[in-house]
């Protein structure tokens, strides 16, 4: 019987104890696998849209820190238009000489000191008639005389227009090259109570040190790389983190807006305005009423970025907190990280347990693997064995057929020689006297006839003799065979049931 039956050599690429370790990772695995899967589909997203509400939420409260504040500038302006020693003093002809006009312009400084004290932030405070020529101010400027001017302007035309019609309101932004701070204007009409008949105006000038700050405390706030920044109605960066990107446009400004700007040097410059082109910022100006997420990559910057914007209510301003992708989406890879990490440290450890225990397992099924082939083989030895011996034994049975019918007719030839010769010799013997010479003679030649038959016969039966013998000696070793047959096939029993032991104490039965 060919060993190849008991072989597969397809099937022998690994060992069994290396597929029962991969078996192993492969149950510590899925698991993981699954996990991480599970948390690609449904966590992740859920950590990204948590990391996008934290962003709006920061947007929300700074927006609303930067309306309150703006909003409460407002009431203060308001405030002080509606005093009685200010709206007494613009209803009053200008008068240096009369007492009663100095005692109104005392009460009225009164006033702006009082406005001044409301925020450290406010830098002058100052009273006009209706044709926008300066009433009172506070503190003196030097000369005392002059207000500082906004360009080509004491108050731009569109400021005035308004006012005039009745709007409290805040200017545009403006930039000192002198103080290198940000400031606005805020005015308010001076009406007399009832009728509302137009006196003058009030205006405070108000740094935005608070509202810089509050921009730039959003640096790094929403994680690395993380900044924000205030876009005005124009398009115009009048704060940000970055100092280098103040007061530059996402987008090329209209003629007739670059002009108001020049004229009024908002900037602290008559020149343009630079350019920092970044059309998606430049869509999102306008109309929007309500925060807005969004992805962008900002000019300058090599890596898509999430967005939120955050419009203002007070003024036509709009907030941006940005953080890049990969900041928002940290948390979400960190988890994955994590994950991967412990997938990979449960897969080396589960591959040395496995690995350990795989060859623990499959030892005794290593072992009955090993009795098994041993066993084939003397299975294999006992049959060719067997198949020889069967041979052997059908010469035996075949020479000794052969053998013994020779003998047995020898034996009857022999027989049937002696008893002729008895005839011959009692016939002689009875008629000795009376046999002539040529009886004796035949007598004679018969006996010698059935001499010779009997030795021929007797050297057949030596040869028949001689083939029996060695059948003897075959039979013998025919019968030596068999036993070791037997004693191969007790030794295969024994590995058979070792083999056996060894699979129950892997089975557990």
């Amino acid at each position: 019987m060919s060993r190849q039956g008991f072989e597969p050599q397809q099937f022998r690429r690994f060992s069994l104890s290396v597929r029962v370790s991969m078996g192993l990772v492969l149950a510590a695995i899925v698991p993981l696998a699954i996990t991480i899967l599970f948390s690609e589909l449904q966590t992740r997203p859920a950590l990204i849209m948590q990391a996008n509400m934290a962003m709006q939420s920061d947007a929300k409260n700074r927006i609303e820190l930067i309306d309150t504040y703006l909003r409460g500038h407002l009431i203060n302006a308001q405030t002080l238009s509606q005093v009685t020693s200010v709206q007494q003093f613009t209803a009053a002809p200008p008068d240096p000489n009369s007492a009663i006009y100095q005692d109104l312009t005392l009460h009225a400084n009164y006033a702006l000191i009082a406005g001044m004290s409301l925020d450290k932030n406010y830098t002058s405070w100052a009273l006009f008639n209706p044709q926008a020529k300066p009433l009172l101010f506070y503190p003196v400027p030097n000369p005392p005389a002059q207000l500082a001017p906004r360009g080509q302007y004491v108050v731009p035309p569109e400021d005035m227009q308004a006012v005039i019609a009745g709007k409290t309101f805040i200017s545009e932004v403006y930039f000192s090259p002198v103080t290198q701070k940000a400031f606005v204007d805020v005015y308010s009409p001076i009406l007399v109570p009832q009728v509302h008949t137009f006196l003058g105006f009030i205006r405070g000038t108000l740094n935005l040190d608070y509202i810089w700050n509050i921009v730039g405390g959003d640096l790094g706030n929403n994680g690395d790389g993380s900044y924000a920044f205030i876009l005005d109605e124009n398009g115009v960066r009048i704060a940000d983190t970055n100092v280098t990107r103040r007061f530059k446009s996402v987008a090329q400004l209209q003629q007739d807006i670059q002009q108001r700007i020049s004229k009024e040097e908002r900037y602290g410059t008559s020149q343009s305005v630079t350019v920092l082109a970044d059309s998606t910022f430049a869509r999102t100006l306008h109309n929007v009423t309500a925060l807005t997420t969004f992805e962008v990559q900002p000019a300058g910057l090599n890596e898509p970025y999430q967005a939120v914007q955050a419009p203002t209510t007070v003024v036509p301003w709009s907030y941006y907190v940005l953080s890049p992708i990969n900041t928002v989406t940290a948390v979400a890879n960190q988890q994955l990280l994590i994950t991967a990490i412990i997938a990979l440290t449960m897969s080396v450890l589960t591959a040395i347990i496995g690995l350990i225990a795989g060859r623990r397992i499959t030892y005794p099924i290593l072992a009955s693997v090993e009795y098994l082939r041993n066993n084939s083989q003397s299975l294999t030895q006992l049959a060719t064995s067997q198949q020889d011996a069967a041979s052997e034994q059908m010469w035996v049975v075949d020479s000794s057929q052969v053998g013994l019918q020779s003998v047995q007719y020898y034996t009857d030839a022999t027989r049937i020689a002696a008893r002729k010769l008895r005839v011959i010799g009692t016939e002689l013997a009875q008629n000795w006297n009376q046999i002539n010479e040529q009886s004796a003679r035949q007598a004679i030649e018969q006996i010698t006839t059935a001499a010779q038959y009997i030795e021929n016969a007797t050297q057949y039966q030596t040869i028949s003799n001689q083939k029996l013998s060695t059948a003897l000696k075959v039979a013998t070793q025919v019968t030596e065979q068999l036993v070791a047959g037997t004693t191969s096939a007790t030794d295969a029993a024994d590995q058979l049931q070792q083999v056996v032991t060894q699979l129950r104490s892997v089975v557990g039965k």
